[in-house]
């Protein structure tokens, strides 16, 4: 027994012995030979192959919050349906609409000049169906921005009712506080007429699919786009928008109901950038796909890191009064397969470049089942209307995305 012991000690001291140096920080959990570990970079290989930008025109429907306004950067325009509307009113005529006012409740978010702080927007009868259901009983929202203005951001006048219904003109302003109260916006003369047409309706089954709701068109006086409340599907403890409407009954009593929005589209356009840079922006869907060709690796054994550095410029980016993105998300999905991989990458302190520590797993995915080849997207992480700028693969050297691979070479046969 005793000799078993010393036999076992005695391997255990050669084994420790035999070890090279301490693990290294690429965070692997097995120990390579280091004095084997080498890098290769984007610099020296074409790894990095093309950038390009990709925009789908889209739109926010019932996500919580609705965004109006104008800036030179930012075009923001509401649809909104009423579906509280009374169907027991088909008398009622002009004349017995006392009042109506439209209550929209702002929240504190602003981009633009929010130094000037000026919003002013009109309010416009919809005149044709954008939201509808298909064959298996899916909403569906028909228009895009492109179909609601113009390039020059005129409206569509087969959307928009020309002569609005009511004027938010900017002489008031919103103030940037956390808690404010509803922004209560009268309807001129003209829109207690389309208000009674609304009500006349309602009485009717087959006109009532004819009201399409409302639609909110910034003016070019608005320096900002600001953020309103309303409902997410689910959650009913936040404001829809309002339909205040005093009348007088048969009776000659005056009375008043509430109308709700039960309906809300956000469609926001960006100005396209200048200089070859690239936008990430989350609302207007703005990304970034990179082409990666790894396929000119040298035959290696393990990818202990892999480390993709991007450059951004500061001057492009838009910010509103909650900051400026400091993260950027690096998403890849194989379309065969739907396997997918998510990475973050982080701004480093008092730099343009985000840093993504590690996309090893990536890489060793692409060279085990695309040839080394495939395509990634950069994507916001906000979930407002802040835009970051990113330097493409044609940008000059310095400013390029770079992708630098620590690896184990492979060893070649004696």
């Amino acid at each position: 027994m005793n000799l078993l012991r010393a036999t076992i000690a005695t391997a255990l001291v050669l084994g420790l012995c035999a070890c090279n140096e301490p693990p290294t920080e690429v965070g692997s959990a097995v120990i390579f030979d280091t004095t084997r570990v080498q890098q290769i970079s984007s610099t020296a290989l074409p790894l990095l192959v093309a950038t390009r930008s990709i925009s789908t025109p889209t739109y926010l429907f019932n996500a919580g919050v609705l965004y109006i306004g104008q800036t030179p950067e930012l075009h923001a325009t509401t649809l909104l349906r009423f579906t509280t509307l009374p169907d027991t009113l088909g008398w009622i005529t002009a004349n017995d609409i006392i009042s109506a006012t439209l209550l929209i409740r702002p929240h504190r978010y602003v981009i633009g000049d929010s130094i000037t702080n000026l919003l002013a927007f009109s309010v416009h009868q919809l005149q044709r169906a954008w939201i509808t259901a298909d064959s298996a009983g899916s909403i569906v929202i028909e228009p895009r921005w492109y179909d609601l203005f113009s390039a020059d951001r005129v409206p569509n006048p087969l959307y928009f009712d020309p002569t609005p219904l009511a004027l938010f003109d900017g002489s008031e302003k919103i103030p940037l506080t956390d808690s404010l109260k509803d922004v209560e916006i009268p309807l001129t003369s003209y829109g207690l007429q389309i208000v009674t047409g609304w009500l006349q309706k309602m009485a009717d089954t087959n006109l009532r699919k004819t009201v399409y709701g409302i639609g909110f068109v910034p003016s070019r006086t608005s320096t900002v786009v600001r953020e309103f409340e309303t409902q997410p599907v689910g959650d009913v403890s936040r404001q829809l928008v309002r339909l205040r409407i005093v009348y007088r009954r048969r009776d000659g009593i005056t009375d008043s109901l509430m109308v709700y929005s039960g309906n809300d589209a956000t469609f926001v356009s960006a100005r396209e950038l200048s200089g070859g840079v690239l936008p990430i922006q989350s609302v207007v869907r703005s990304e970034v796909a990179m082409t990666l060709d790894l396929s000119t690796l040298p035959p290696l054994d393990a990818v202990l890191n892999a480390q993709l550095t991007v450059w951004t410029d500061t001057t492009q980016r838009l910010a509103g009064n909650y900051g400026i993105p400091t993260t950027m998300e690096l998403a890849y999905r194989d379309s065969t397969t739907n396997y997918s991989l998510g990475f973050v990458g982080g701004q480093q302190k008092e730099s343009s470049r985000f840093v993504f520590p590690n996309i090893g797993p990536l890489v060793d995915y692409l060279r085990q089942r695309k040839q080394g080849r495939g395509t990634v997207l950069f994507r916001s992480r906000n979930f407002r209307l802040e835009r970051l700028a990113l330097y493409g693969t044609d940008a000059p050297d310095s400013l390029r995305p770079r992708l630098v691979i620590t690896y184990i070479p492979r060893l070649q046969a004696p």
